[in-house]
This record gives C-alpha cells, structure tokens and sequence, in this order.
C-alpha cells in the first residue's frame, strides 16, 4: 500500500519536469557560457499580461506554455500607463564545462515592484528575490542604484528566469533589461559612477560658486539660479536612484514621493528663473504671468503625490511640462530676434538641455541604439546647459555694473554742477530746517514738562512692540504709575510744587530705567507709563518694587497721604501673543485694573496681572 503514492508521487514529478522542458524547449535559449560583453534582452524575451494579477509562479512552471506568453519586439520594454501586472521569461543555457553566473541587470531605478525567480530544469525555484523601488534597499541582492540579479547556471544545464512587472498605480516606466558577466558589470558600473561623480560633482561646484556670488553680490538672479540648479540637482540624484541608495534607503515611499514633486518644483523654479534672466516682467509682462501659471500647474499637479496617487500626476505633468517647454523657447526666440543677448545665450541653454532629454528618450524608445551619447544625453545637455547660463549671469551682472557705472558718472557730474551754485543755500536751508525739524520732534514726541514720551508716543510704540514680540514670542511687560494723593497735594502745596515733585518722579525713574528697552511716558497728570525690556513677571516687580522704594525714599512732604510723604501704586501686566491684549487700549486697561487694585489695598504697592504661560 506505500508503493501507490510514492510512485503516483514520482510520476506527477517527471510529469511537471517534462511540460517543463517542452516549455523550455518552446522558448530560444541564450547561451550564457560564453556571453560576450552586454547583452539587451529586450528583443530575447517573452511577455505574459496579468490582467487580474492572478497568477503566481508556481502557476507559470506548472501550465507552462499553456498561458498566452508572447514574443517581445521592443528594444526597451515599455508598457506606460497599464492596470495591469507583467510576467517576463527568458531561458538561459550554460553548454560550458563549468559553472557560471550572469547579472541580469533591470536598468530602471524607479521600478516600483520587481518578483524574480530562476527555475531549473526540473521546474523547482533556486533563486528568489522579491525588490523594488517600494521596497527597502536592501531587499537588493546587489547593492547598486538599479536591479542586479545574480543568476547562476550550472554547466551543461538551463534555467528558466521569471520577472513579474508590477506598479503602485499603473505608471510604468521604461523598463531596460541586460544580461552580463561581472567583468563586464563591474566595467559598466565604474564607467556610470566614473560620469555621474563628473556630472553631479560638476553641478555642485556649479551650484556653490554661484551661491558664494550671491553673498558677495546679493545679486537676487544669482539666488534664482541657485535655488533652480538645486531643485535640477536634486531631481536627477533622486531620479538615477543615487538619492534611495545613499539618502533614505528605508523609506520607499517618501522616494517615490520625491520624483513628482521636484519635477513640480524644478519647473516652478525654471519659470521663477527664466522671468527673472529674460527680464520678462519689463518686457512681456503678459507672457511671465502664463508662464507662472504653467509651472504652478505643474507644480498642483504633483501634490496628489502626497496621497500615493502617481499616474494621475504624470498625466497631467507632462503635457503642462511640453507645453512650458514651447513657452520658454518661443519666448526666448522672440526676444533672440530682437537682439537681446541674454535671450541668445538662453535659447542656445535650453535647446542644448531639450536636444540631450530628446536623445535619451528616443534611446528609451527604442528608436536609436544604445551608446555613450544617447544614455548620457541628458547629463551632458544639462551640464552644458546650466554651464551657460552661468556664464550669462556673469553677462547679465557685468552688463548691469556697466550701466550703473555710466549713470553714477553721469549723476556725479550733474550733483558736481548743482552743488557749485547751489552749496551755500542748500547748508543754510538744511540747517534752518534741522533745527526746525528738532524743535517739531521734540514737541511731538515728549511731554514738556517732564521730558518723558508723551502719550500719543505711548500709543505708537507700544502698538509697534506689542506687534514685534507677538510675531517672535517674546513676553511685554508694561506698567501703569499713578503718584497717590496728589489731588490732595496740589490743594495742599499749590500746582507749581506739584509740577516740582513731577519732575523730580521723572528724574527718578529716568535714573532708574536706563535699559536700551525701556520706555517711559506721561500719560497725563499724575499717570505714568513703563514699558520694561524685561522678560519675566518677577523680574519686573523686582524693578518696579526697587523704585516705589526709592521714591518713598525722597522723602518728599506730604501731609494728607497716609504714609507722610509722596509714593505711587503700580499695576504691572505681563503678556505673550493672547487673546486678552488684541491691542494697545487692552494693554493699558489691565495695567490700569492692577493699579486701582493697588490704590485700594493702602496704595504705595505693586499689583502684577500675568499672562504668561509660565506663570
């Protein structure tokens, strides 16, 4: 009886390996034992939709060619916008006498899923890698910018190799597939790290010296050009999967999230650029409102990003990219024609930048082979192209510093010529109206009889620095003074000593609040007000304490208060950005509130009202 199932056991394996091998045998073999170089296996390949995403590998070596597998004829395999998954196959042979192993290189580093399995003869899985750009880096098998997988093919023996092609949202790019040796891998790596240290190396230096000219020069194009060749930098970094590998290699999804989004910004930037080294706003002021308008689009249109929405993004960013494009060269065009230099120097910039993306996706496309030019078409025409407008810059301020030289020597000979006939009067006239304006100041700003800002100064300033330290957070203490009784010393002594014991409070508190902050006002008759640059509650009545104390200790006469001699009530409040002081008058009633509070509690006090947090 254990006979029937071994043996019904071992029948269903040689059943599965022999479909296997018809399979094998319905699709050519690459032979790897003796591959020369690099090989695209773009026209090498065979392609299976999954429109339902239903089948699994083990489906695919058990029905073999039963499923609707069909040749590839792309150079590059693109399938764009689809719904769909995508199953590639390919059989390699090794008919060398030793083992070998091949890298099947997946040249596209923004593929968002990539499920590869290798099957032997016998239709078992010997190797298994599940990666992609949604996936974390090291989910590679080889740490490289794009997808390397190690295939291993025993000799005399075939394998069969399984990619399935999946997106997050059906947004496919072109997807390049090679198959080589690690000699010739290793080569290629260093000749690619070898050009992109050059190009991005040279774009840095590019992007520090013109950000150094800026400090030195604070000329606002030079920053326009910063901030459009760091978005340009950090888009193609992200782009070429250099950012993934070094920057944020576990965090997939803030990735993928990058590339929209700096294409948003870079072509927000490029038209903010483009505006301000054409000069459109002087003169076509028209045409710089469309073209903001055009990079805006481009820029809403790669928000949904944020969400996880992709291909929704790149629908509507690539015919408002096409058409800002069109807009930039027909513009500088016009302005070329009407002799504008810096137009000239733009239009041969941007044509050079359009020629090299055009190589590079005609080579994506399949319509020209594979080469140095047309895989670094876009490195190199945007080096060029950042290069030149540089070099326009420089143009652009020398040809400013030029006019502005001419005009300064102009404008010196015309103030040369009037200040000969003119010197003498214009002295005697700026003198009178100095010290007439003195004299204005003095009367607008101060109260007369004290010395101290009055209270229409007190409105003015304090409504400025209670807005100042709202916007920065800092806390305002401010604090009302009224001297106690002196309704009852002016009847008792007469106004002119009344006048006299104001002063010498003014002086007093003048000699008291000497810092560079502090503010002091007669609001009217006996009321002062005392904005203190102090930034806490206690230390502030500390400050308003050490003066009641000093004025006490005048010892000025004054028989009809309760304490013999003149002192003041004081009610202090301190705030930070609330509700309750939406202004000046706020202010000056709950500083007036805590004053009365002192009046009532015998007067000769100090009564704070804080609304800090802290406190």
């Amino acid at each position: 009886m254990p006979f029937l199932p071994v043996t019904v056991v071992g029948f269903a394996r040689w059943l599965l390996a022999l479909l296997c091998l018809v399979s094998l045998s319905a699709q050519a073999a690459i032979e790897v034992g003796t591959l020369p170089g690099e090989l695209n296996l773009g026209p090498h390949v065979e392609l299976l939709e999954d429109a339902g995403r239903e089948y699994d590998i083990e489906q695919l070596t058990s029905r073999g060619d039963a499923l609707a597998w069909q040749a590839s004829r792309q150079e590059i395999l693109n399938f764009s916008f689809s719904r769909s998954a995508w199953w590639v196959r390919l059989r390699v042979e090794n008919a060398s006498d030793t083992t070998v192993r091949r890298l099947l290189e997946l040249a596209m580093p923004l593929h968002d899923y990539l499920d590869a399995y290798v099957v032997d003869a016998q239709g078992e899985v010997v190797g298994q890698w599940l990666t992609g750009n949604r996936r974390d880096f090291d989910s590679r098998p080889i740490t490289h910018r794009t997808f390397v997988l190690p295939i291993r093919v025993p000799a005399g023996e075939a394998r069969q190799v399984f990619l399935r092609l999946d997106t997050h949202d059906g947004l496919f790019d072109a997807t390049p597939l090679y198959l080589m040796g690690d000699a010739s891998f290793l080569a290629k790596a260093q000749r690619e790290l070898m050009a992109f240290s050059l190009y991005f190396g040279a774009l840095l230096a590019l992007l520090i010296y013109n950000l150094l000219l800026y400090v030195a020069t604070r000329e606002r194009s030079l920053l326009l050009y910063v901030a459009y060749l760091g978005s340009f930098f950090v888009l193609m970094f992200t782009a070429r999967g250099f950012a993934f590998q070094h920057w944020w290699p576990t965090l997939p999804t803030f990735n993928n999230q990058m590339v929209p989004i700096n294409i948003g910004i870079f072509a927000f930037m490029l038209a903010i650029f483009s505006n301000s080294f054409l000069s459109l706003r002087q003169h076509m002021p028209r045409t710089a409102r469309v073209l903001i308008a055009v990079a805006g689009l481009c820029l809403l249109s790669s928000l949904p990003a944020l969400l996880g929405h992709y291909a929704p993004v790149f629908r509507l960013m690539i015919p408002a990219a096409i058409v800002l494009s069109c807009l930039l060269l027909g513009v500088a065009a016009w302005r070329s024609l009407e002799g504008d230099t810096l137009a000239r120097i733009y239009l041969v910039a941007w044509s050079v930048l359009l020629i090299g993306v055009a190589l590079y996706f005609l080579r994506v496309a399949g319509i020209l082979p594979y080469n140095l030019v047309t895989e670094y078409a876009v490195q190199v025409g945007s080096g060029i192209e950042f290069l030149l407008l540089s070099l326009g810059l420089a143009w652009k301020i020398n040809q400013f510093k030029n006019e502005k030289l001419a005009a300064e020597r102009a404008t010196l000979e015309l103030q040369r010529s009037l200040n000969e006939r003119l010197e003498a009067q214009v002295q005697q006239r700026t003198r009178e109206l100095e010290r007439a304006n003195r004299r204005l100041t003095a009367l607008a700003r101060t109260d007369p009889l004290t010395g101290l800002l009055n209270r229409r100064q007190f409105h003015e300033l304090v409504d400025q620095e209670l807005q100042r330290r709202r916007r920065n957070g800092q806390p305002l203490l401010f604090a009302v003074m009224d001297i106690d009784d002196f309704k009852s010393y002016n009847d008792a002594y007469g106004h002119q000593a009344g006048d006299e014991v104001l002063l010498r409070v003014a002086t007093l508190l003048q000699d008291h609040f000497r810092r560079a902050g502090d503010r002091l006002f007669r609001l009217g008759g006996e009321e002062f007000g005392l904005l203190l640059e102090v930034d806490t509650l206690q230390k502030g009545k500390q400050l308003l304490e050490g003066y009641r104390e000093a004025l006490q200790g005048l010892g000025i006469s004054h028989r009809a208060s309760r304490h013999g001699v003149i002192t003041a009530s004081f009610g202090l409040v301190a705030c930070q950005g609330c509700a309750a002081v939406p202004d000046v008058q706020s202010l000056y009633h709950l500083a007036d509130k805590a004053m009365y509070e002192a009046k009532a509690s015998n007067r000769n006090r100090v009564v704070t009202c804080s609304l800090l947090s802290g406190d």
